[in-house]
């Protein structure tokens, strides 16, 4: 039996998606992360600054305002059980009521018990008032019990007894009086203390607040900043780039800062002017010819179709020009194909030359050139075709006296005009009409014919 190993489990569709996840977030979306990494030890910090302030300040104040609060409400009761056993004593003396004695024995124990909460809760600064307090309390307790641990019919017999009752009556005023003195000062003590506290959070909150706040104008400055420099920027770029993919090259990318982004801008501009250009002269060069540089032969259907639509909406008459080099065969056959080049190169140069800035000039086909004359009519038209016919013969004379080996060449020419709107290929049959008769009469001569 042949054992086969495991088949390996692919890993890389496994990572490739965080991959994938993380490379398609926007630039917007990075440097919002890189934001969050940077703030985030602050927002942590803040938090952890809080809750040790609430734990360490607030809430130990507020522990200390309970036991105040507590030390306070322990005071008021001892003063409320003060009355209540000064009753339980005077009842006593006057009905004899053994539940007085009760009474007493009840509140003497609250009290006891409150000035042992009070002695271990109270500040330093007022123990030794709690401490009188207590004397004075142990005295007139004492009193108070010894009246009240006698028979009622003992009571009120001698001087000595009567004194004694009255000396209960004012010793617990007294007494209470000394706690009033204690409540006063802890009243007061920690109406202070609360008011200075709460101005002191008060400030603190107001501060932490403050910078909280100061903290994220501050991060709403650096997202602007960053949305404005980079952001904005990067977007600018993406949308000169989707401009140029949609054939629009004309509008630039306009960015100022960041210098680096800026620079990439003009690189692409750069580009983009080059492509233009390059485009611009590919679109040239596919509008004229490649020997003589002239519009070729498919702008002259253009631009004749378009001549004869202006007729319709009432612009004025034009003349077609058709001219063709007198025995150019000859010349190709005696002097080779190469001086035959130059000829239709240099006959192309003194049409360019001669004719008007309006006019069109176009090479037709092999030895033939075509002219649009705008805007003239049949006589100057004329007049224009005959300073062309004479320019080119006088070229080339010029070149047979110059160099004593030159070519003698001219032109014949046939010219159409046209009023009215008409079919291009009736306008240039007329024309060529007009060309084979200045052929047939001898040749270099102009022959007009009405369109």
């Amino acid at each position: 039996m042949t054992l086969h190993p495991p088949a390996a489990v692919p890993t890389g569709t496994s990572m490739s998606r965080p991959m994938r996840f993380f490379r398609r977030q926007s630039l917007r979306s990075w440097i919002a992360l890189a934001m969050v990494c940077a703030v985030l030890p602050l927002l942590v910090s803040s938090a952890i600054g809080y809750a040790v302030y609430h734990q360490t300040v607030v809430q130990p104040f507020r522990d200390v305002l309970t036991r105040q609060h507590d030390l306070l409400i322990s005071l008021e009761r001892i003063q409320g059980d003060y009355w209540t056993i000064t009753e339980a004593v005077n009842a006593y003396v006057l009905t004899g009521e053994l539940a007085q004695r009760d009474a007493f024995e009840a509140a003497r124990a609250r009290v006891e018990a409150q000035f042992a909460r009070i002695e271990v809760a109270v500040a330093p600064e007022n123990a030794e008032q709690v401490a009188v307090a207590r004397q004075e309390w142990t005295r007139a307790s004492a009193d108070a019990a010894e009246v009240l641990a006698r028979p009622r019919e003992s009571l009120g017999r001698s001087v000595t007894d009567l004194e004694q009752v009255l000396a209960v009556e004012r010793e617990f005023p007294v007494a209470a009086r000394q706690l009033e003195a204690v409540l006063d000062q802890m009243r007061i003590a920690g109406e202070t203390n609360h008011a200075a506290a709460l101005l002191a959070f008060q400030r603190l909150e107001l501060g932490a607040l403050g910078a909280i706040l100061l903290s994220l104008g501050m991060m709403g400055i650096g997202a602007f900043i960053v949305n404005r420099a980079i952001v904005l920027s990067a977007d600018e770029l993406v949308a000169g780039a989707e401009r140029f993919a949609s054939g629009h090259h004309e509008i630039p990318v306009h960015i100022t800062v960041p210098p680096e982004l800026a620079a990439v801008a003009e690189a692409f501009n750069t580009m983009t002017r080059t492509i233009q250009q390059q485009r611009e002269q590919l679109a040239d060069h596919a509008r004229r010819d490649g020997l003589t540089s002239l519009l070729n032969r498919r702008e002259f259907d253009a631009a004749l179709g378009a001549r004869l639509g202006a007729l319709t909406a009432g612009q004025p008459g034009f003349a077609l020009l058709m001219g063709d080099v007198d025995h150019f065969k000859r010349i190709n056959d005696t002097y080779g194909h190469v001086e035959g080049d130059r000829v239709l190169r240099r006959v192309a140069e003194v049409l360019v030359a001669e004719a008007r800035a309006d006019d069109l000039v176009f090479r037709y086909g092999g030895e033939e050139f075509a002219l649009i004359l705008n805007d003239a009519g049949p006589a100057a038209a004329a007049a224009v075709a005959e300073r062309l016919r004479l320019a080119i013969a006088a070229a080339f004379e010029a070149e047979c006296a110059e160099g004593g080996a030159g070519i003698a060449v001219t032109l014949s020419f046939g010219m159409a005009f046209c009023a009215a709107p008409a079919a291009p290929e009736a306008l240039i049959r007329v024309a060529d009409g007009a060309l084979y008769e200045a052929k047939a009469g001898g040749r270099n001569r102009v022959v007009v014919r009405a369109g």
